[in-house]
């Protein structure tokens, strides 16, 4: 008697997990460490991506503390560059593009 197997094609889903090894953040940069939990995203389930990465907890959906305090942290050092000389810079390029 012959069994008929059926398969079905599923699209991969997004799986909350146990980080077992510390990696990058796809949305903020940040390391991930291990033992903390996080979204995995395997092969699939980001159009144009062939590799599994990981995110923060619900930061895809903009919902993460830890993505927006490490961006915070990011930011803080490109701020540090816009403080000091930024009137005297821009007036500087204006001059350039526009011949004055």
């Amino acid at each position: 008697m012959a069994y008929r197997r059926f398969y079905r094609n599923r699209k991969p889903t997004v799986r909350a997990i146990t980080v077992k090894y510390a990696g990058p953040c796809m949305c903020c940069g940040g390391i991930i460490e291990a033992g903390r939990i996080a979204d995995y995203y395997p092969i699939g389930t980001i159009a144009g991506v062939h590799e599994s990465r990981l995110a923060h907890l619900e930061a895809v959906n903009g919902n993460s503390r830890a993505c927006s305090e490490e961006l915070k942290r990011q930011d803080r050092g490109l701020n540090s560059f816009a403080g000091d000389g930024l009137d005297a810079r821009y007036e500087d390029q204006c001059k350039d593009s526009c011949g004055l």
